[in-house]
């Protein structure tokens, strides 16, 4: 997940999240998320880290391994590694929420130590299943909201020691979800359409400066054509052009905002070779010219 839904500052359009959340030493970071009318909807994506949710405020829909798990204020979610998840708000309302995104390396899952084999090893590569949501009228609900206010308040005031006791705390969330572990797993069905989706994801981002064609996205799920577009849409939330065409503008945005590309090398570089439907587009989204963009760099 990811900083304030305005999409200029940092994309939500990703398969795998090419971003590092923390860093090597300290693998964690913090988002805010408001989904709205003007921004209803966090695409389909994936990363290394964990993630753990707390909606502050309305509702919305999340989208993990292809099921839909409507939240609301209250709920908590907690994600494993490596999960396609999104989000998508409902008209005509809003959602607030704050999300930490961590490795598991943090609470010391690559450890050689009874806890990280026993608990946190199996819960990172997906040997034991939790309920994504716990929801607010849960008995242990109480419990991970107060463990999620408390690691807010001592992630934004870095009081010295702070990350010592993050760290404690996210291995208090791993004892008070552990009674909840779930005997059924998610079906194989789910699981394979979710490979599937995480495939045509990566190979989007892969092949993103050249032509991609349909027909090629829907022989790597092994689906006609008719119902790889479906199955795009349910799960995703636009139409495989509608995607394609949003993450070639998000890269064009952060080329152009790097200051070291010009209008026609960002448009190429993004897969854009009709330059005028470029800017078309360009302005449709950002209410401004590619050249404006670039000059409020300069």
């Amino acid at each position: 997940m990811c900083a304030d839904m305005d999409l200029r500052d940092r994309s939500f359009l990703m398969k795998r999240e090419g971003v590092r959340h923390g860093d090597r030493l300290f693998p964690l970071e913090k988002y805010d998320v408001v989904l709205s009318e003007e921004f209803p909807l966090v695409p389909a994506h994936w990363h290394e880290e964990a993630e753990f949710t707390w909606i502050r405020s309305g509702s919305c829909v999340y989208h993990i391994d292809l099921c839909d798990y409507p939240v609301g204020e209250g709920d908590v979610i907690l994600l494993p590694p490596r999960v396609l998840h999104s989000a998508g708000s409902f008209p005509e309302s809003r959602m607030v929420s704050e999300s930490f995104v961590f490795h598991m390396n943090f609470p010391g899952a690559s450890g050689s130590d009874l806890c990280s084999m026993k608990y946190l090893r199996p819960f990172a590569n997906r040997e034991v299943q939790f309920p994504y949501v716990f929801s607010s009228g849960h008995s242990v609900n109480p419990h991970l909201r107060d463990l999620m206010s408390r690691l807010i308040k001592l992630y934004e005031s870095q009081e010295e020691g702070y990350e010592l006791l993050m760290k404690s705390l996210f291995l208090e969330l791993f004892y008070r979800i552990w009674p909840f572990r779930l005997q059924k797993t998610v079906s194989v069905s789910s699981r394979e359409q979710s490979e599937k989706l995480k495939l045509v994801l990566d190979y989007i981002d892969l092949h993103l400066e050249s032509p991609i064609a349909i027909s090629t996205l829907a022989e790597i799920c092994c689906f006609s054509e008719s119902h790889f577009m479906r199955f795009f849409k349910t799960h995703v939330g636009m139409t495989c052009t509608e995607y394609i065409n949003a993450l070639r503008l998000e890269r064009a945005w952060q080329l152009l905002q790097s200051g070291r590309y010009s209008v026609i090398d960002a448009a190429f570089s993004s897969g854009f070779h009709n330059l005028s439907y470029f800017y078309r587009v360009f302005k449709k989204k950002y209410h401004m010219t590619p050249k404006e963009a670039l000059t409020q760099v300069e």
